[in-house]
């Protein structure tokens, strides 16, 4: 009798302990589960601190408000997001302008960018020319790739915006098995034509200095930036490699 009271009250302690586990394990966890949505709270508003900067910082850029620049990141997640992700705020804003109001404003704003870009360029390019003819009076500039770029957008740019007001070309050529392209050159040059030369087929610097002096152009000229010699952009090369040339264009 007395071993069996003493495995009954052995029972009940064993069962009291094992109700009381869980309310102990309960008191235990809830500050870790408190501490851990605390832990979330704060990296999630650290995340949208940093969003709302990175917004500002952008909407600066553009002379747009943060308002603005969200609905910009809005339209882009539509049907234009998917036609083309290159356009630019002031653009796909004023393509989805409310009114004819807004679309002005946008056109405005577009319009002084685009102006102070295509001045910036020129005055780099003008700046460049003039520090190549200084370091290396006995060599003609050969503006590079991303010069060559820069310096195409510029000027189109500057074209449609009536900063340029001469009749300058854009002459594409290549060096090798084109005379035509030679002729064309000379006629140009001949008749003091202001023109930016691209070539497609060269591999060097030398090989378009090699052949600017073959042509017979003045290295004056070059210096002056009246007339410019620039490999073509990668792009335009691959584009242009089996057509027909020269190809004079206006700018």
């Amino acid at each position: 009798m007395h071993r069996h009271r003493i495995s009954r009250g052995a029972l009940a302690l064993g069962m009291a302990a094992a109700v009381s586990l869980p309310a102990a394990a309960q008191n235990q966890t809830a500050p870790a589960m408190l501490k851990r949505a605390e832990t979330t709270d704060r990296a999630t508003q650290s995340r949208q601190t940093r969003e709302t900067a990175i917004a500002k910082q952008r909407a600066k850029q553009w002379n747009l408000s943060v308002t603005e620049w969200e609905r910009y990141k809005t339209l882009l997640k539509g049907i234009d997001g998917y036609r083309s992700d290159k356009l630019d705020p002031l653009t796909e804003l004023g393509i989805r302008a409310r009114s004819r109001a807004e679309r002005r404003r946008y056109a405005r704003k577009l319009a002084r960018v685009e102006h102070d870009r295509a001045q910036r360029i020129m005055a780099f390019q003008k700046t460049y020319d003039q520090v190549f003819s200084q370091l290396y009076p006995q060599q003609t500039p050969v503006n590079a790739d991303g010069m060559t770029q820069a310096l195409m957008s510029g000027q189109q740019t500057a074209a449609k915006l009536g900063l340029d007001g001469s009749a300058r070309k854009a002459v594409f050529v290549r060096l090798h098995d084109c005379n035509a392209c030679r002729t064309r050159v000379k006629q140009l040059a001949a008749a003091d034509t202001p023109m930016d030369i691209f070539v497609v087929d060269a591999d060097s610097d030398d090989a378009i200095r090699s052949w600017a002096m073959a042509v017979g152009l003045d290295p004056k000229r070059v210096r002056g930036g009246t007339i410019t010699l620039n490999h073509a952009p990668k792009a335009v090369a691959k584009q242009l490699a089996d057509e027909s040339l020269p190809r004079v264009i206006n700018r």
